[in-house]
């Protein structure tokens, strides 16, 4: 391993097994008619049910670099982070790890819940190979950064999850871990405090100090991390540039999304979000490109047709609809009403209306529409969450000045002149 490199993973493998104990009843009841076989050689009791979390993982990471690593439920992110903190061995394959690591993979790993957070600190401390010498002249930074208040000398067991986040982070920030790995426990923060602990992120790249960093949040992990490590399964099928990633990641989702639109060969745009019991009940919703044909891909700067088909229980007269749009992680961009359309929204029975948006603005991903159907008094009388998804594609015409974001930005600038 080369003096850039601090993590280098070889072929990494890692298999759960059964407890000893189910596989000595099961070898007491199969022995006399199977036979008692080996355990593979690689340490794990065999069995039909043991779990592969993590298959043929191979990665290194230089000096200085923020990774990230992002996966659906269950894709083997946590049981990396635990491979590479040593919280657990690899079965098969190489993990070289050089320099101090400081895992942050759960809220209340390594303190004591009777300790206070002042005692726990010099405990975290003492399990990284630091002298209580060295965590006296840290504590005071750290203290300030927990910003517990009086909080800091009470015992944990009296501390909320975010608390725990609070402690856990500052010591980690603050005690020059040569490593970070941290795992989704930031989701749990108040947002101030992400904020600062991002701008923390930001200065210890600066530093020359390395992050792993698993998380659900792809904007996250579009902003601090340099490359991106992409697992479905147990295995890594993606690992380069943050933006390829993401981008590989996104299609997947896409492609997740659009299969549950269909169902025994019938498609299926209306999702489980509708209001039910609904005066004004959302039969279907459709997008429609420039020709009037059913699209689910769109292009920026192109023409784009919501096309809704309800029914009403009764007559609705200047009925104000209003739509939203958001990405496939809920996080919600832009919204538009039907008031001041210039006409009276009339619902009555079963009927259809359109919405356009001559120029979308939307930059590459998948995003979904809800919408609201509100009666002139204010009430809700129809809507829903999820109602369809739709893909957007930017044209190769088009020049990005990032590869990040949701929304194209068209500036016009003005060349320097001499004051």
């Amino acid at each position: 391993m080369s003096d850039d490199i601090v993590i280098e993973v070889n072929h990494l493998w890692k298999r759960y097994g059964l407890p000893l104990y189910h596989w000595l009843r099961r070898v007491r009841n199969r022995a006399a008619m199977k036979g008692v076989g080996d355990d593979n050689g690689d340490g794990v009791i065999p069995s039909s049910n043991a779990i592969w979390a993590l298959k043929d993982i191979s990665f290194s990471v230089r000096r200085g670099e923020t990774i990230g690593v992002i996966g659906y439920n269950g894709a083997g992110k946590s049981t990396l982070l635990k491979v590479l903190a040593g919280v657990t061995p690899p079965t098969r394959g190489q993990v070289m790890v050089a320099g101090r690591v400081f895992p942050m993979i759960e809220l209340n790993a390594g303190v004591h819940p009777e300790l206070t957070g002042r005692e726990n600190v010099f405990l975290l401390g003492a399990i990284m190979g630091l002298s209580r010498r060295d965590m006296e002249a840290k504590l005071p930074e750290i203290e300030d950064f927990t910003e517990l208040g009086e909080w800091f000398n009470r015992p944990i067991r009296t501390y909320s999850s975010g608390m725990l986040v609070r402690l856990g982070f500052s010591v980690a920030v603050n005690v020059d871990a040569d490593i970070l790995l941290v795992d989704e426990v930031l989701a749990v923060g108040d947002i101030t405090f992400q904020r600062k602990c991002f701008d923390k992120f930001e200065r210890m790249r600066n530093g020359g100090k390395t992050l792993i960093f698993v998380s659900h949040s792809i904007r996250q992990v579009e902003r601090l991390c340099d490359r991106t490590i992409v697992l479905d399964r147990g295995n890594q099928v993606a690992f380069g540039k943050t933006i390829d990633s993401v981008s590989h990641y996104y299609q997947s989702a896409n492609l997740k999304i659009l299969h549950q639109r269909f169902s025994e060969g019938q498609e299926i745009r209306v999702l489980q979000g509708r209001m039910e019991d609904a005066t004004v009940d959302i039969v279907d919703v459709r997008f429609l490109d420039a020709a009037g044909q059913e699209a689910l891909t769109f292009r920026t700067g192109g023409p784009l047709t919501i096309e809704v088909t309800y029914r009403s229980k009764e007559l609705v007269r200047s009925a104000i609809v209003g739509f939203g749009i958001e990405t496939i992680d809920s996080f919600y961009i832009s919204g538009f009403t039907s008031e001041g359309a210039g006409f009276e929204m009339n619902l009555d029975g079963e009927g259809k209306f359109r919405c356009t948006i001559p120029s979308l603005p939307l930059l590459s991903g998948i995003y979904t529409i809800r919408m609201r159907i509100r009666h002139p008094n204010g009430s809700i009388i129809g809507g829903g969450y999820g109602l369809a998804a739709f893909n957007v594609q930017v044209p190769n015409d088009i020049r990005l000045s990032s590869d990040y974001g949701v929304i194209l930005m068209e500036p016009e600038w003005e060349a320097p002149t001499a004051s």
